[in-house]
């Protein structure tokens, strides 16, 4: 890590990170763990009062669609995510497994501070299916998700960004199964690597 450092301390800061300043792809991948904030309370569910955590791996292609837009603070790109989540697991009443993807993903970069962290902000939304019932019970093997996220990509080299977030999550089967206590409200801490 002092190495990376150092290198990094070499480039200018603007330079750093111009690959958010115009149209791009990037790439990368990302690790994720959470829990419920808010918990069903309904006797009629098996998760009733019950906390629900998460382990996610996901791996993420995006494209940064617009040059810099706005001044001040709000100045910034406009960017679209798609997720692949092959592997999420949540614990609650033993461990269940789940996978799916993220196609909705506005986010806007805030990049007019000029320096190599740059803040974000967005949206997600996707699926996610799994082999049994989710939330266990009469519920449904697909479930909805909506997140509303927040985070920083830190340039440790040019092109090269280490990415800290945080979200807030729903996640529900939109009543296809008889029942749907959901996720009502989840948190997520996310670390992740980009390549631009």
């Amino acid at each position: 890590m002092l190495l990376t450092a150092q290198l990094a301390a070499q480039t200018p800061d603007s330079a750093t990170v111009d690959a958010l300043r115009h149209p791009g792809w990037n790439y990368g991948g990302q690790i994720s763990g959470g829990f419920t904030a808010v918990q069903v309370s309904s006797p009629n569910f098996l998760t009733a009062n019950r906390n629900i955590t998460n382990l996610a791996l996901a791996f993420r292609l995006s494209r940064v669609l617009t040059h810099e837009h706005g001044s001040g603070w709000t100045r910034g790109t406009f960017e679209w995510d798609f997720n692949v989540i092959p592997v999420e697991i949540f614990w609650v009443l033993g461990s269940h497994y789940a996978g799916g993807f993220e196609a909705f993903g506005p986010r806007w970069n805030f990049t007019g501070n000029r320096r190599r962290v740059v803040p974000f902000a967005g949206l997600s939304g996707g699926m996610l299916f799994s082999p049994q019932n989710f939330p266990p019970g009469d519920t449904y093997q697909a479930n909805f998700t909506i997140a509303i996220d927040a985070g920083a990509h830190v340039f440790v080299r040019p092109r090269r960004s280490v990415d800290v977030s945080g979200r807030v999550y729903h996640l529900s089967n939109a009543f296809l199964g008889a029942s749907n206590p959901g996720i009502p409200v989840g948190v997520q801490f996310t670390l992740g690597y980009t390549w631009y």
